[in-house]
């Protein structure tokens, strides 16, 4: 199912375009989205939290722009499971401490918020329907923090994670850059082991 050809002008264009979302076959809805994105760049006030505006728009009208090692990361180190996100705006007006809340979906359709300064992610509209006719709820009773998905990691898991391809890549990648250091660590810890007792 396609996106509306005709550029939104309302809220309640708005409304009717989400609730479409909620037809969209599963292997389409991500693409859905992008389309949906590009198509309507524009700012509607949302219904709760009061005053709160939802800008539409991708990762690239965000502060983290040009930063898709981060949408990479909200995907793969937050959610139980790993999801490709999909950047739908940014919120202001709303209680976060960051200046933008940024939204995003993946294929559960449930709509997540990043908070910035928290390093959290809210899952803050069950999907992009119930986004526009009620809003979003942040802070959520359903956040997840950075690492989560790693927490019930056995030593048994960790192991096969560090002898697999990508363990052993980082573990390289980490011995050169603790070897390119060494060298001026070694040089202060002589220094400052020579510098006079009680020196600061």
């Amino acid at each position: 199912m396609a996106t509306s050809r005709v550029a939104i002008q309302s809220a309640g264009q708005l409304l009717d375009l989400l609730k479409e979302s909620t037809k969209v076959k599963d292997p389409d809805y991500l693409k859905w989205v992008s389309d949906f994105v590009s198509k309507n760049k524009k700012t509607f006030t949302l219904k709760n939290p009061a005053g709160a505006r939802l800008k539409i728009g991708g990762l690239e009208d965000t502060m983290y722009k040009g930063n898709d090692g981060k949408l990479n990361g909200w995907g793969k180190f937050y959610l139980p499971e790993i999801v490709t996100m999909k950047v739908v705006g940014v919120v202001e007006g709303t209680s976060c401490p960051c200046d933008q809340l940024v939204l995003m979906t993946c294929e559960d359709r449930k709509v997540y918020a990043f908070d910035g300064e928290e390093e959290e992610l809210h899952m803050v509209a069950e999907n992009l329907k119930e986004l526009g006719e009620k809003g979003l709820m942040y802070p959520s009773s359903q956040s997840y923090y950075k690492g989560e998905p790693f927490k019930h990691m056995t030593k048994e898991d960790w192991d096969k994670v560090r002898n697999s391809e990508v363990g052993k890549k980082l573990d390289k990648e980490h011995r050169k850059l603790v070897d390119s250091k060494k060298f001026k660590l070694l040089e202060k810890l002589k220094s400052t082991k020579g510098a006079a007792p009680g020196a600061v």
